[in-house]
């Protein structure tokens, strides 16, 4: 069968021209990280098993690896949040709870911003089957309303947990065909504008998403694809892992947990002097003032935090996992129609309940069932209230 005229030539000289870009990122990037833009992070020593608190990856760029190896043996409990693991420090805190009390490794990671799709990349990088995992998340009414509901987790949260080492794990998933990655890829996409001079790492992923990027940018991505195979090696090298074992789980006499919420409620109580709503002083004179708040819920087909939610969900139940989630509460004497965020509250239980996953439900939507001293402000969890969890997520991970 004879061909469109000079069709060889054409395709023989786009090969050629393609083939040269290859060959000159191999060769100008072969000082693997000579002006490629990637940072490259420090071989972090992680103790194992984990334990502690990392507000995120600044400080442990390889941290995927040590996750995924985690998760596997179920070595430690690891508990995901947002803000609420950054407030004031408590010995009911988790974070100390379960490594100082019960000599449980807990590792808690997160802080503000780190929401549902954060979470789902984050599990994503760490590349593991998550049967074994012993894994908590902490789930905020406040990411599923206002703003934040319609927005789902920001661009900048997002490159917070998802360093270089992280980037190229989900990249090497990606070119195996892997279509549990499909979400990060479509973020990324979706914020191409925003991610400006990115690293080459994160351009194949944002290009690679559709065809039209692959076929706008078809001459630089072999050369970003040269970049990252040559670098992948020490990009994706596993961190040292010091085995320190912690102390023998101890044995502890049964846990009074009704003397232990009661003097923590009244803890929360003594510090309550200037208002009536129990929030602590000091977070009432500077946030509250006597002033009440609504919230804005959303539609659910609108509600892109609860789009996310669903996605990690899914996610979840293809990765064999059997995670435990707390469904926080809010402040009902400050928020004031918290009631028209009970349908959002009732979806997520809907969506929990139909894939069997586990969780300790706080929500509640008016004054007659809170409990004061639940939250130390607003949103946040005070002693009583780490005091429940800790409670449950004991039972839960025995």
């Amino acid at each position: 069968m004879n061909g469109p005229a000079h069709s060889g030539w054409l395709n023989h000289g786009l090969a050629l021209v393609a083939g040269a870009l290859v060959c000159v990122g191999v060769v100008v990037y072969w000082d693997p990280f000579g002006g490629c833009g990637c940072a490259m992070p420090p071989t972090t020593d992680f103790e194992f098993p984990l334990h502690g608190y990392f507000d995120n990856y600044s400080q442990h760029p390889r941290l995927a690896a040590a996750l995924g190896r985690t998760f596997e043996e179920g070595s430690s409990i690891v508990l995901m949040g947002s803000s609420e693991l950054t407030t004031t420090d408590h010995p009911a805190k988790p974070v100390n709870f379960f490594n100082k009390e019960l000599h449980v490794p807990l590792l808690a990671l997160g802080h503000a911003g780190n929401q549902n799709f954060s979470i789902h990349a984050q599990l994503l990088a760490a590349g593991a089957e998550l049967a074994n995992a012993r894994l908590a998340i902490l789930v905020s009414p406040s990411w599923f309303v206002d703003n934040s509901g319609l927005k789902g987790t920001e661009l900048a949260a997002f490159l917070e947990y998802q360093p270089s080492p992280s980037l190229y794990r989900i990249q090497e998933r990606i070119e195996q065909g892997d279509p549990l990655t499909a979400p990060v890829s479509a973020y990324m996409a979706e914020h191409e504008a925003e991610l400006g001079s990115a690293q080459p790492i994160a351009q194949w992923i944002t290009r690679n998403a559709s065809p039209t990027g692959r076929y706008l940018y078809a001459f630089s991505q072999p050369w970003n694809a040269a970049i990252i195979h040559r670098t992948r090696a020490e990009m994706m090298k596993e961190p040292v892992h010091v085995d320190e074992p912690m102390s023998p789980r101890a044995p502890v006499d049964p846990i009074d947990w009704h003397a232990r919420t009661t003097e923590a409620a009244a803890e929360h109580l003594a510090q309550c002097t200037n208002n009536k709503v129990f929030v602590n002083d000091a977070y009432y004179a500077e946030h509250v003032q006597g002033k009440t708040r609504q919230l804005e819920p959303h539609a659910f087909e609108e509600n892109r935090e609860l789009q996310d939610f669903i996605g990690l969900l899914n996610f979840l139940t293809a990765a064999h996992a059997k995670p435990y989630f707390i469904l926080q509460p809010l402040n009902p004497y400050v928020y004031t129609n918290l009631k028209d965020i009970d349908p959002t509250m009732d979806r997520i239980r809907q969506e929990l309940d139909a894939r069997d996953f586990r969780y300790f439900d706080l929500w509640v939507s008016d004054t007659n069932h809170f409990q004061p001293g639940t939250l130390t402000d607003v949103m946040h969890l005070g002693p009583l209230g780490w005091y429940r969890v800790d409670s449950a997520m004991a039972t839960y991970f025995p």
